[in-house]
């Protein structure tokens, strides 16, 4: 049987000196490895001291990295565990684990931090404190270094009270729900998972970010006696469980997006695996193409097709309607206000027109008969072919 090969990515984090009376830059290199599954470590942040002068995040990584070695055959030599003064750099796994400190920095994960306070106690400079394990959302609040850990309605512990609320309202400033203070100390029923998203669709028919997110959930129902969930077809998944965060990208359908997994959410639910990511950042126009398929919206005017209907839409001002296609075709020279659900159902009428579903062809019938105009008959299921 052939071995698994794995991919793990390192950070080296690598002491370099211009000379004696001036201090090197610590400097970040990412390193790809392909080797055989041999042994993938947890993140258990317990720090070693090599022999080769690196400071690895627990011993499994140590071993690891001796299996590496070994593997590679350039006859590198072993590495033992010795007094952490003999380190110099870091080695982190790169996991997506962000977390913040007090002064608003961001680092990839807690072994890049306590490699940064590493650092700052030998240059003599003050440490930087953890403020809460998720990236920084926003610019640092003036609050005390206590750990007083509390969990906010995010799920996220936070150092105290004060950055708590220093982090909600930072997220209030970009239009983000508010963070509630839950309880003190530790998260209940809580999971750290990393940022990754890769949407997985659970039979409870909610899509969550990843697998980790899914897992986490299935943690909280064991801890209550429900029954699991298990992993299904994303086709049949119609809700979402994605995190309310705002790093917004354009679809292929010209639709801004608050994030990748509620774009990946609608594909799943619009059974569209065409509905992709278009480009970062919000749309900044339209492009439509030239067909001519034209629709009346609700605001009484006719689209040359359904696209350019929601083109309309991202022009709109705070606290306007949305408009949707009130039929299919152009718009008749009449008013009509129909209260009709929106569930596409095409029926053709007598006018040799199309209609969303028998409802809209019924009131636009009343309509024409009030402005004495023959009424419009039913003539078949689906579309006009004629």
């Amino acid at each position: 049987m052939k071995n698994k090969i794995w991919i793990l990515t390192i950070t080296l984090l690598i002491q370099s000196f211009k000379s004696r009376a001036e201090r090197g830059v610590i400097t970040v290199k990412k390193v790809t490895i392909s080797l055989p599954e041999v042994c993938p470590c947890e993140y258990n942040y317990k720090p070693v001291c090599g022999t080769d002068g690196v400071s690895f995040i627990n011993k499994c990584l140590l071993d690891c990295t001796n299996d590496r070695n070994a593997l590679l055959t350039h006859g590198l030599p072993h590495i033992s565990i010795a007094p952490d003064d003999q380190c110099t750099g870091c080695v982190c796994l790169n996991l997506n684990l962000p977390v913040c400190t007090l002064n608003g920095v961001t680092y990839n994960g807690e072994c890049e931090l306590a490699c940064e306070n590493r650092n700052r106690i030998r240059d003599n400079q003050p440490l930087v404190y953890l403020a809460y394990r998720a990236a920084c959302k926003g610019p640092p609040c003036s609050c005390s270094t206590v750990a007083a850990p509390v969990c906010g309605s995010d799920n996220i512990l936070y150092r105290n009270l004060c950055v708590l609320e220093c982090a909600s309202a930072n997220a209030q400033a970009k239009n983000l729900p508010a963070i509630e203070f839950q309880n003190y100390g530790a998260c209940l029923d809580s999971c750290r998972c990393p940022e990754t998203v890769e949407p997985v669709c659970g039979t409870d028919g909610r899509i969550y970010d990843n697998l980790c997110t899914f897992e986490c959930q299935n943690k909280k129902l064991s801890s209550s006696q429900n029954e699991p969930l298990k992993i299904a077809n994303p086709f049949t998944c119609r809700e979402c469980a994605c995190r309310k965060v705002f790093e917004p990208i354009c679809g292929t359908d010209g639709r801004t997006y608050p994030n990748k997994c509620e774009i990946q959410c609608a594909s799943f639910r619009k059974r569209d695996p065409f509905l992709q990511i278009a480009s970062q950042g919000p749309c900044a126009k339209c492009f439509c193409k030239d067909d001519f398929y034209p629709v009346c919206g609700t605001d009484h005017k006719t689209y040359k097709n359904d696209c350019e209907l929601r083109c309309a839409n991202n022009n709109l001002s705070a606290g306007e309607q949305l408009i949707s296609i009130f039929y299919p075709g152009q718009c008749m020279e009449y008013e009509c206000d129909c209260n009709c659900d929106s569930e596409y159902e095409p029926v053709c009428g007598s006018d040799n027109r199309s209609y969303w579903n028998l409802c809209y062809l019924n009131c636009n019938s009343v309509c024409r008969q009030r402005q004495k105009l023959s009424a419009i008959l039913f003539v078949s299921k689906g579309v006009c072919t004629f």
